[in-house]
């Protein structure tokens, strides 16, 4: 008769190999994306969906095809921004079938796979269960399941970028980097002393995960008066430069708070499209042409290594 020990061991031999299974399959599904780029936040309210919608729309209205992943799963909010309609039902007889978004932008995010409503979801836990739930049972699964889930059965195809809009909090990029084989990080942060703190974080745990950061973004390092005609700072300054420094990676731009930018959002419009003379639309265009211009010499250096 087995014993306790015995079962369980065997119980975890079979959960590992699913899991490498799971992965195995992910990298496959993965094949065809020259490059994926998680922009991420080591804790919330640094306007990384911001910033994802309008990466992914400059990239896509450069010609590049472009699908944007909303793994925010607890707080979807890339489907409001770029004022796309929930479908009643998506289909998903052969995988999750990506929507189109605005500006030849393809979309997956959770709000668009459960039909209708969705009730509340929690992902809670980063278990390693051998095998999702249906996707008709989405709402039950943790986050980890949910993010082989959508990783494993997106039709993604040919596919210059895909542009993660990750859940904020360190365990959400761990999980992330352990599941998906990232080509870059942007790294969001306002300039508090708190928040440089938890970037510094993000930063090693990047580094454990052998993922690249391709560069910092500080968020609301100040806001625009109007009277004045200048930026007035919010926050002392030097402390994400210091994590940059400690990095040796770019701060990639610096946004002030402009209110425009938040109600760009609200009306479900790309900031870049509408604004795109202001000076944070200049400097989200450029954003976007620097995360390129990075990888794609990082690429040339890996290719000239071989």
């Amino acid at each position: 008769m087995k014993i306790f020990t015995e079962l369980a061991n065997a119980a975890d031999a079979q959960a590992q190999a699913q899991l490498e299974h799971d992965l195995e399959h992910i990298r496959n599904n993965l094949s065809g994306v020259k490059a994926i780029v998680a922009i991420a936040s080591a804790k919330g309210g640094a306007g990384k969906s911001i910033a994802a919608v309008n990466v992914a729309g400059a990239l896509a209205l450069k010609g590049r095809k472009v699908a944007l992943v909303d793994a925010d799963f607890n707080s979807p909010s890339v489907v409001a921004m770029l004022g796309m309609k929930r479908p009643r039902n998506l289909p998903m007889t052969e995988g999750i079938e990506l929507v189109a978004g605005p500006h030849g932008l393809r979309v997956v995010a959770s709000d668009l796979i459960v039909g209708g409503e969705p009730p509340p979801m929690s992902f809670l836990g980063d278990d390693d269960a051998p095998a999702p739930p249906p996707p008709e049972r989405l709402e039950s699964m943790s986050y980890a399941q949910a993010i082989r889930l959508v990783f494993g059965q997106s039709r993604f195809g040919a596919l210059d970028y895909l542009v993660v809009d990750l859940g904020p909090g360190l365990g959400n990029l761990d999980l992330l980097a352990k599941t998906v084989k990232l080509d870059g990080i942007i790294l969001m942060s306002n300039p508090s002393a708190l928040a440089a703190g938890a970037a510094r974080d993000a930063v090693r745990l990047a580094a454990a995960n052998a993922t690249p950061l391709i560069g910092i973004v500080e968020n609301m390092v100040g806001f625009h008066c109007d009277g004045c005609r200048s930026v007035r700072p919010l926050w002392p300054e030097g402390g994400l430069q210091a994590v940059a420094r400690e990095a040796d990676v770019p701060i990639l731009a610096r946004f002030a708070f402009d209110p425009r930018l938040a109600e760009a959002s609200d009306r479900g419009i790309l900031f870049i499209h509408e604004f795109a003379d202001t000076p944070i639309g200049k400097s989200l265009t450029e954003l976007a042409q620097r995360v390129e211009t990075i990888l794609a010499s990082r690429a040339r250096v890996a290719n000239a290594v071989v």
